[in-house]
């Protein structure tokens, strides 16, 4: 008997096994549907009647006690809270304190406590924005969006722009788009509302300088640019100040705005308008004027919030709502600079006649003689109308120019200049309207005009001109503009640029004679409107801009390696250079440092490895087209800080200035126009 009982201790699952019957059932399971509402009534019970809680909120203007345990559950952002408080005290107390700061109301957070504890949120119509705000500071998604969605659904002229600049409504992206478009359709009706008239405005007068140059863009794209030159001044002012002041803009080649006190004494756009805004601007520079705004507008940009909670709207960065035009020379916009910030912008368009015509060199003459006869020194002749980011090469010992930009619109027009004749013919136009993009001319004579921009988007297609006419060919794996482009042993290569969104450093070859693209290395730092040309075998990439700065860095292209590599840093910042290969070194010419055009050329000497300033242009100029042609360097249309220009200037190889004058043979100055079919 002790033997067995010894051997049950020893092996005590056998036995014990044994002896169990087995059940008629697998497992046993019950679930209580109603227990989840009771214990929710039960803990709400004792919240009213403060049994076992062990916390209380304060407000500005009240307390509410709970339980931590609830409310935590309900709420991410109280769950974080307590839990930080938790870290630094060890030894809680029974009943612990939290003071919220921020855009609390009292009723709204008892709303959202019996919420957390009854799962129901009843609210009358005025009530639903304190709700929605402290839902979104206590991070509770659920009732934030059903308050968010009761908004949008009862939106009026009225209160669309209180409702768009609640806090926290970007979390609710759905939303704000549906009251983003509720303005836009309604805009006519709501720009007369007292709350529209109480945003801070800003006064916008925008000139431009010939009557038959009058601002054909659409009312949204003049106040995406108003909004683009916002950004830009917004935080280097006060902003009572800012909105005090009226503002006198005009527009450069890059569809920015820039400030009319920066346009230079005596020049031709420093007219009376213009020198009466520069008056007022020094009078009151450094003056602090003391504007009233009501609490509703202040509001608008201006907001804080702590417990680490700050719920402005920083998803939008600047954004033009809606936009009416209420004469023909006046618009009025609502944007949202970022941050919540909504203001409204009254724009004048205005014409500033300019102090006096451009002057040209086209009727200077001046005849000199020689021993193989008279020579006439003549002014070179102008394009038939002004441009910038043209498509510019040598076309058989000639200047081609093709499409660009001319204040108004991109072009398709073709332009071919003899220095024999100083004469310009016109080709057939393209089959595409392109400006801000460039051309390769292969040694066939065929002409590559490729991407670029044709007003309204970027471009990825690509023209061929030969025997007189345009054709299409493969276009661009990539739509861009402002693209770097030249053609080495009859390959063409297209480097970096913008893709209407971003800075690329994408590039492509093209092979002519199987008509396709393909990829090459990127660069090392993404650029547009960088110089780009061939040098000894390789290319040159020299400045151009990364989105946010206006680079002085180079790189150099090894087809044979397929790699890039940093080459000399040039003296400059510059975007929007011409860049060519001239008298044995590289010519950077002119371009845009941030401020203004500029009129300096730099010098690669390959023999130093190094850049140094070589004669100015006559005249500044930005995003200009370049060529050499029978050793002369050509810097053709381009922006001056002040003007599209339609004018050319020469650098000769045996010279050391820029000039406005074309030597020629007198015999020559009456030959015919160029064969333009043997092109």
């Amino acid at each position: 008997m002790v033997t067995k009982m010894n051997a049950f201790k020893e092996q005590p699952g056998e036995l014990g096994d044994e002896a169990v019957a087995k059940p008629k059932e697998s497992s046993f399971m019950f679930q209580d549907d109603h227990l989840p509402s009771s214990v929710l009534h039960n803990l709400n019970m004792m919240r009213k009647n403060r049994t076992f809680c062990d916390v209380i909120l304060h407000v500005s203007n009240g307390e509410i006690p709970g339980h931590r345990a609830v409310l935590a559950s309900a709420s991410p952002h109280l769950m974080q809270l307590f839990s930080t408080e938790d870290e630094k005290n060890s030894n809680r107390q029974a009943i612990v304190s939290y003071k919220l700061n921020g855009l609390y109301e009292k009723v709204a957070l008892e709303k959202l406590v019996d919420y957390a504890y009854t799962a129901k949120l009843e609210l009358s119509p005025n009530q639903v924005r304190s709700v929605f705000i402290c839902a979104t500071q206590l991070k509770m998604e659920r009732p934030a969006k059903e308050c968010a969605n009761y908004l949008v659904k009862n939106l009026t002229n009225d209160s669309c722009i209180e409702i768009r600049r609640l806090t926290g409504i970007s979390r609710q992206q759905v939303f704000l788009d549906r009251v983003d478009s509720f303005i836009k359709d309604n805009f006519d009706e709501v720009c007369k509302t007292s709350v529209y008239l109480n945003l801070p405005c800003i006064r916008i007068e925008l000139l431009y300088h010939a009557k038959e140059d009058s601002p054909m863009l659409d009312p949204d794209s003049v106040a995406i640019l108003v909004l683009d030159w916002l950004k830009k001044v917004y935080d280097e002012q006060n902003f009572e100040d800012f909105v005090a002041k009226k503002h006198l803009l005009y527009l450069d080649p890059d569809k920015s705005l820039q400030d009319c006190s920066d346009i230079p004494c005596g020049d031709v756009s420093d007219t009376d308008i213009v020198q009466d805004y520069k008056k007022l601007s020094r009078s009151t520079n450094g003056v602090k004027k003391k504007q009233k705004h009501n609490g509703g507008s202040k509001l608008a940009y201006s907001r804080s919030h702590s417990d680490g909670n700050d719920d402005t709207d920083t998803s939008c960065d600047g954004k033009v709502i809606a936009c009416s035009k209420v004469t023909e020379n006046t618009l009025l916009s609502l944007s949202c600079l970022g941050r919540g910030t909504l203001i409204s912008t009254s724009i004048v368009i205005r014409y500033n006649p300019p102090n006096n015509e451009e002057t040209t060199d086209d009727n200077l003459s001046v005849c000199k003689n020689n021993k193989n006869g008279p020579i006439q020194y003549t002014g070179l002749a102008n394009m038939a109308s002004v441009k910038c980011a043209v498509g510019c090469g040598n076309l058989h010992d000639k200047l081609l120019v093709c499409g660009g930009y001319d204040r108004g619109e991109c072009l398709r027009s073709v332009e071919l200049y003899s220095p024999e004749t100083n004469t310009w013919a016109s080709l057939s136009p393209m089959l595409e309207a392109r400006g801000r993009f460039n051309i390769a001319i292969l040694s066939s004579g065929e002409v590559y005009a490729i991407a670029g921009c044709n007003g309204t988007q970027e471009l990825s297609t690509v023209e061929l001109f030969r025997s007189g006419r345009w054709e299409r060919v493969t276009s661009l794996p990539l739509s861009r503009s402002h693209t770097g482009v030249c053609a080495i042993d009859d390959l063409i290569y297209c480097i970096g640029g913008f893709n209407g969104q971003n800075v690329i450093k994408q590039c492509d070859c093209y092979d002519p004679s199987t008509d396709k693209w393909f990829s090459i290395a990127p660069l090392h730092t993404g650029r547009y409107q960088a110089g780009c040309c061939g040098f000894q075998g390789n290319i040159w990439v020299v400045g151009g801009c990364d989105a946010w700065n206006i680079l002085d860095s180079c790189e150099i292209y090894y087809p044979q390696k397929n790699t890039w590599s940093y080459g000399p840093r040039p003296m400059h910042a510059r975007r929007g250079a011409g860049l060519a290969e001239f008298n044995n070194k590289i010519y950077m010419v002119g371009g845009w440092d941030g401020n203004q055009s500029l009129s300096s050329v730099e010098i690669y000497d390959p023999e130093t490895n190094s850049w140094s300033y070589g004669p100015e242009l006559t005249t500044p100029r930005a995003n200009l087209g370049v060529a050499v042609i029978n050793n002369c360097l050509y810097a053709v249309g381009g922006f001056s800080s002040k003007s599209f220009l339609k004018s050319i200037e020469i650098l000769y190889a045996d010279r050391d200035e820029w000039t406005t004058l074309s030597l020629v043979q007198k015999t020559k100055l009456d030959q015919s126009q160029p064969n333009i079919e043997s092109l």
